[in-house]
């Protein structure tokens, strides 16, 4: 058997003709996923934290409803020089309590800003569980790619170890070139950079995904399914309702409407007296003990204050309902965002998976066949396969990208994603293309 009739034989259990296994079918649910959500959930410190600070804030009702300690006073009164309790009327030792009472309805509507205020501070707490969740999902998404693609990489790197020796037993009897010898063996030493890099993206992901669980740093995260392409997502109309029932930061703006009408109800409240009452006993030794009892009102005298302060809270009021219009148009603004990314990297696979990669088998197909025909040389053979794995990674960032895109979606996140191309640029291992993208720069960009 010749040199140039072994290419295609060495070919056939290659790129050529393999399925990839992040193309196999994959079961519909990840139990490695949703057991690290559940971790994240259980033992994520920022998470904990935000759960002690809600139940700080749920404290704070009863405070700002309870009245105003009463105040216990002894005063000794003396008629004279020289002590006389008991001798002479005017002299007595009193026991004196006062209370203070605000009017009617103040403690109340106090006690409602408090319980609005801990509402709105429960918000942060289901924007971190929202966050932590996507950070998760995102995270390992990055890590399934970047195994991925490494798997890819080492697949590519053992079908140029066996081209290199193709190219130089057919250059030791003449058959080929030198060049042909070098170039294979620059572009394996390319796949190898290519291969440190997702390596190394891929122990980033992974420490990431154990700071957010809690997990101990290192610890290893078997995978059993692989990248695989999100579902698809409701028309704008229905994922919009579907996030602004979600979304903690439009809950937290309806709070701060509620929270500022009552601030406006507290000020108009001020105008109203306050009041206090006051009782006591006084003994006086031998003679008859007195007691007394009496009512303090407050004068509401300073109207421009209390004016002044009722214009505060109503200004606080309208720039509540501003603010929640200015939510709701972020929210559709984000959303319709990521509803476009997806749809874009939804067209991106599937151009791939059904245009691209089939067109590319067939184009290594024919290269190969053309070089055994002797139409074209030995480099057209290697430009077709390195176009075609470019293609394949491609494929793979573009299903990964849905996922991540997905988690942002599902986040309902007022914050910008990242900008598609980022997400979605191939690894450009095209032969005297220069090295390869990073699976880190790909992954870098979809937050």
């Amino acid at each position: 058997m010749s040199m140039k009739s072994a290419v295609p034989l060495v070919l056939a259990g290659s790129l050529v003709t393999a399925a990839p296994a992040w193309c196999q079918p994959v079961p519909p649910a990840d139990p490695a996923l949703a057991g690290l959500l559940q971790e994240a959930l259980a033992s994520n410190p920022d998470l904990l934290a935000a759960a002690a600070s809600v139940r700080a804030a749920r404290e704070r009702p009863a405070q700002a409803s309870a009245l105003a300690d009463p105040v216990l006073s002894v005063v000794y009164t003396n008629e004279g020089w020289s002590p006389s309790l008991g001798s002479l009327p005017d002299t007595n030792l009193a026991l004196m309590v006062s209370q203070d009472l605000p009017f009617p309805g103040k403690r109340g509507l106090r006690e409602r800003i408090a319980a609005l205020a801990a509402d709105q501070v429960e918000q942060q707490l289901a924007r971190a569980r929202l966050a932590i969740e996507a950070s998760v999902r995102r995270a390992y998404s990055g890590l399934l790619q970047s195994r991925a693609l490494a798997d890819l990489t080492r697949e590519q790197a053992e079908l140029w170890r066996q081209i290199e020796g193709v190219a130089r037993a057919r250059y030791s009897v003449g058959q080929g070139n030198q060049q042909d010898v070098l170039r294979t063996q620059v572009e394996l030493t390319r796949v190898g950079q290519a291969l440190a890099e997702q390596e190394a993206e891929e122990a980033i992901r992974l420490a990431e995904i154990n700071r957010i669980t809690g997990r101990a740093a290192e610890t290893p995260l078997p995978t059993a399914v692989a990248v695989q392409a999100a579902p698809a997502p409701q028309p704008l109309a229905v994922e919009l309702d579907r996030l602004r029932a979600l979304s903690p930061e439009l809950s937290a703006a309806r709070v701060a409407i509620d929270r500022a009408q009552a601030s406006v109800d507290l000020a108009k409240k001020e105008y109203k007296p306050d009041f206090g009452v006051q009782g006591g006993y006084m003994n006086r030794g031998g003679l008859d003990p007195m007691w007394q009892a009496g009512v303090s009102v407050t004068l509401p005298l300073q109207r421009k204050r209390r004016a002044s302060a009722v214009a505060e809270a109503e200004q606080a009021l309208a720039a509540a309902r501003a603010r929640l219009a200015g939510v709701e148009l972020q929210l559709r603004l984000r959303t319709e965002e990521r509803l476009a990314q997806l749809a874009a990297a939804q067209k991106l696979a599937l151009l791939y998976g059904e245009g691209i990669v089939p067109q590319g088998r067939m184009s290594v197909e024919a290269a190969i066949a053309s070089y055994q025909a002797g139409r074209v040389p030995f480099i057209t053979v290697l430009e077709s396969l390195t176009t075609l794995h470019g293609d394949r990674s491609a494929l793979v960032r573009a299903l990964a990208g849905q996922s991540r895109i997905r988690a942002s979606l599902d986040e309902a996140s007022l914050e910008a994603t990242s900008d598609l191309p980022a997400v979605f640029a191939p690894a450009a291992m095209g032969v005297g293309s220069g090295p390869p993208a990073s699976a880190g720069a790909a992954m870098g960009g979809m937050r």
